[in-house]
């Protein structure tokens, strides 16, 4: 067992992984640990959405593209709210991102590249996803993972958390102390440089909490992702970065009455320009807060984003249930039936509109007024209050149905901050010497701003996963400091 390495890697999933496997090419010795039982992280549950210009499936598709429009398109999206350092050494790269994906089996999906509508859409067609989503990702990498902790200069520890990072009298990271989940085992390793790929808090309340103003966490994240790496490096004196650029994603339904967890198959279908609304959507007053066909995604979770407690009643009645295009495609009738007879608190029927006020808590005025001048609008009387343009019929019952659905996250905005070359800074912007931060750990909003940019996370976390990972191989095994 390697108890001195050159490089540590704390974390096994999108950015870890590619990052050992270029360090241990490059010829150091590196230890990865993760405190799961296997490898991925986030990949298991992600969509695996990425993003890149001038990749040849780009040019089969007779597609010109260029890392400079793409760098634009982000800037336009996010209205310049990222990190433009790191966004031009990871857009720059991403294209050959999505290549050698490809060179190594990766399944995509047919229909890509594309233009994807679940966030606001790119001008050009480089959205990439694969068959089996974030598990495509991981089956193209993984064989390449696991060859590469098969070799004599490198191991991979599961199960295994790290309790706090060792630094020098200096303030220099110097190590870790290594826990085993199963035993309670500590020990220590030393390393000459130390790699926090720990992903983000989005399984962790108390953190979510500190980072977002108080808000409820409603999450989609791994239960894994609980911030340790951001805890860590706060103690050797890091700094957090990104608290203001939280944005929710529009939205989930809690999977278990009273719980916190949104399981992606049960996502409602929300995004207009694949379902257009054919219900209202209320906040928990009863009041209209949103367009809800609004084209811009961006827009409507900034809409979200105004309700202190990240919720809002998609309201409708029995014959919009019946006859409308499926809200909620991934759910199977057993669950729905479940749902609907009262097994699921976020669930709620009425006849009339009064019984709903109670059932939900919404104020009956409130609801009545929502009602009436949506119903106005859809008899062609008069415009939408909220200028909405897709109204197919009025919502007037009998029977009246509402879902409570909440902002989610997978990724979360605030992480470590970094340098140019992700070496962790402190508060007075000077680096950590031995410490460097990739992936979810630096911050979702590092790189996407306050804004959701397709393919702007799990393609980021390959790319200078890959990057960090050869620049420190090659030094540390040149001799060289970290």
């Amino acid at each position: 067992m390697l108890e001195t390495c050159d490089i540590l890697i704390i974390g096994a999933g999108t950015a870890g992984m590619p990052c050992a496997i270029e360090a241990v090419a490059a010829g150091a010795r590196v230890l990865v640990v993760d405190q799961a039982e296997t490898v991925g992280g986030t990949l298991h549950v992600s969509l695996g959405q990425m993003s890149g210009a001038g990749s040849a499936l780009q040019r089969a598709h007779g597609i010109e593209d260029s890392a400079e429009a793409h760098l634009a398109d982000i800037v336009r999206i996010n209205r310049g709210t990222g990190r433009a350092d790191l966004l031009e050494r990871s857009v720059a790269g991403q294209g050959g991102t999505i290549d050698w994906l490809m060179e190594n089996g990766f399944e995509m999906d047919p229909s890509c590249p594309a233009i994807l509508h679940l966030h606001e859409a790119y001008l050009t067609a480089r959205t990439y996803w694969g068959v089996e989503g974030g598990v495509s990702v991981l089956k193209a990498v993984q064989p390449l993972f696991d060859a590469a902790m098969a070799q004599e200069n490198a191991e991979l520890r599961l199960s295994t958390r790290v309790g706090r990072l060792l630094t020098d009298e200096a303030g220099a990271v110097t190590g870790a102390v290594l826990e085993d989940v199963s035993t309670g085992a500590h020990s220590e390793v030393t390393a000459r440089a130390v790699v926090l790929a720990t992903g983000g808090y989005g399984g962790n309340p108390r953190l979510f909490a500190r980072f977002t103003g108080g808000r409820p966490l409603y999450t989609a994240a791994m239960p894994t992702s609980t911030g340790a790496g951001l805890e860590m490096a706060e103690a050797v004196g890091a700094r957090i970065v990104g608290e203001d650029k939280f944005l929710p994603t529009c939205a989930g339904i809690v999977s278990e009455p009273g719980g916190n967890r949104i399981v992606w198959r049960q996502i409602p279908s929300l995004t207009p320009q694949l379902r257009q609304p054919w219900e209202l959507h209320l906040t928990r007053g009863g009041a209209r807060f949103v367009r809800e066909d609004h084209p811009s995604v961006d827009a409507r979770e900034h809409a979200l984003d105004t309700q202190p407690d990240l919720s809002f009643w998609c309201v409708f009645d029995d014959a919009i249930w019946q006859e409308a295009p499926p809200l909620l495609p991934g759910w199977t009738g057993a669950e729905l039936e479940a749902a609907w007879a009262g097994g699921h608190p976020s669930f709620r029927r009425a006849e009339g509109l009064e019984a709903l006020a109670g059932a939900t808590g919404m104020a009956p005025a409130a609801l009545r007024a929502a009602l009436a001048g949506y119903n106005v609008a859809c008899l062609g009387k008069a415009p939408d209050p909220m200028g909405r343009a897709h109204c197919p019929r009025p919502i007037e019952g009998p029977g009246f149905r509402a879902i409570l659905m909440h902002g989610m996250v997978l990724k979360t905005p605030a992480g470590l901050d970094v340098d140019a070359g992700l070496r962790v800074r402190r508060a007075d912007g000077g680096p950590i010497p031995g410490l460097y931060a990739v992936g979810e750990a630096i911050g979702g909003a590092t790189l996407s701003g306050k804004g959701f940019v397709s393919g702007m996370s799990v393609t980021p976390s390959l790319t200078l996963g890959r990057d960090l990972g050869r620049r420190l191989g090659e030094t540390l095994r040149a001799g060289a400091p970290a």
